[in-house]
């Protein structure tokens, strides 16, 4: 039988490797990625798998890896990297968002087995004064954070540090990839519930100023069904010229045309169609051209009490410098949308919703044009809304928290730890036999 105190030394070794796993989980960002990779929120990755998942779009390409201290999700949804976030909207290969990953200070380790050369930069002013070949990482170690009051002042300072650094390397040569993480979680210690998205839905939609498209909120009320839609910010329709590698980037910044939406919750089935027209491309990408229609319509359905979007086409006419480009009906590669019933499904990050024109299921879609749909603050619930709002948000940057996981493992592991005893205990018992001096002495056999 094993000692109860080599037991007890088990359940503490596995407590504290559970809590560790679960304390190293940091959200890792990529720009300027062409990849159609796909993460699921309820589960972590690891260094490896990671990297496996987009090995395809990292081939030959320069990798500049920004390692902070300390990052959580929390912090892609403030305001402290608005820097970054802005220079991931001017690359147009698109981003990539894995909120959950472990061992990310081993990333550098896992791209150099993959055939990578490692460059090491103590600071971000120590850059190379030459430019770096291709199949090369360039990590760059960021000041510290710190917790308390100077955290968000110096998260904007590392934000603006990338900014520069990148920009620096990107005019040294084109094809330049950036990620950005961090060694540890900054949210170890502490014991928060997940926050529930609940967004209660205005009793009119009403208008905002032509300038500041923000919070922009639709409610299609039918006689079948009821669907909302959120845009925290702006969504981008990005639409590249092949023939002459040149982007067009639109930002879809006035209320769509919703005319052609439907949801019918007694048949299961839905549709969002979003039209847009007349609009002129922004940034610096492209300053010439116009989308005049886009119309991009998606298909709900629903399957064992979720609903999922399942399939996604865009329309769209539009003239990119003297050349006009016209589609129909041309099915997108969507993010993986699969929702519970009366919930909503909700990503604050910027990410990628859908895409034409990229690698698939290992299969390289032949095309003329590369579209890309990004979002940056997404919310939508076509079945099942009740009381004029939101149903719980179902999150794409996950649902259980470190501390969920550890309240459950320690559950269990003290459920098992109390049944253990119980059943030493029940099994103790006592003595039916007495020695007698006089007698004859008292032998047990192993049947006893």
């Amino acid at each position: 039988m094993i000692p109860l105190t080599g037991i007890i030394s088990l359940v503490i070794f596995t407590l504290f490797s559970s809590a560790s796993c679960f304390e190293n989980n940091v959200p890792v960002y990529m720009w300027n990625i062409d990849t159609d990779a796909v993460v699921n929120p309820l589960h972590s990755l690891n260094a490896e798998e990671l990297v496996g998942k987009v090995s395809l779009s990292l081939e030959r390409k320069l990798i500049a890896l920004f390692m902070q201290d300390e990052l959580s999700v929390e912090d892609f949804k403030s305001n402290d990297l608005v820097a970054l976030k802005s220079l991931a909207e001017m690359d147009n290969d698109g981003t990539f968002y894995a909120p959950s990953v472990t061992k990310t200070n081993k990333l550098p380790e896992v791209l150099a087995a993959a055939g990578y050369g490692v460059v090491h930069v103590k600071s971000h002013q120590d850059l190379p004064a030459s430019p770096l070949p291709g199949k090369t990482v360039l990590v760059v170690d960021l000041p510290a954070t710190q917790l308390g009051d100077t955290r968000k002042e110096n998260l904007q300072l590392n934000s603006n540090a990338i900014s520069e650094v990148y920009e620096t390397l990107k005019s040294q040569q084109p094809d330049v990839i950036g990620i950005f993480t961090a060694k540890k979680n900054s949210q170890l210690q502490m014991e928060e519930s997940r926050r529930r998205i609940t967004r209660n839905a205005p009793e009119k939609s009403g208008h905002v100023k032509e300038d500041a498209y923000a919070d922009k909120f639709f409610n299609i009320t039918q006689d079948t069904g009821k669907l909302f839609l959120f845009f925290e910010k702006a969504p981008v329709l990005k639409i590249k010229d092949e023939k002459k590698n040149e982007w067009a980037n639109f930002t879809l910044n006035v209320d769509p045309d919703t005319t052609g939406t439907f949801v019918n919750e007694t048949g299961h089935t839905g549709k969002l169609v979003l039209t847009y027209k007349g609009l002129s491309p922004s940034g610096p990408a492209n300053e010439t051209g116009k989308l005049n229609k886009a119309s991009i319509t998606f298909h709900f359905s629903t399957k064992r009490g979720y609903w999922y979007v399942k399939e996604t086409a865009i329309d769209f006419d539009v003239k990119i410098n003297d050349a006009t480009f016209v589609e129909n009906n041309l099915i997108l590669v969507t993010t993986d949308i699969s929702t519970p019933l009366r919930r909503s499904w909700h990503c604050s990050p910027a990410s990628r919703l859908a895409s034409y024109g990229f690698t698939y299921n290992g299969t390289v879609m032949n095309y003329t044009n590369k579209v890309i749909l990004n979002t940056d603050g997404f919310q939508l619930q076509p079945f099942k809304v009740s009381n004029d709002k939101f149903g719980d948000g179902y999150d794409c940057v996950g649902f259980f928290t470190e501390g969920i996981w550890a309240a459950i493992i320690l559950g269990l592991i003290i459920a098992m730890m109390l049944a253990w005893a119980i059943s030493m205990v029940a099994d103790i018992k006592t003595p039916d036999r007495y020695d007698d001096p006089k007698g004859k002495t008292i032998t047990v056999t192993a049947t006893d």
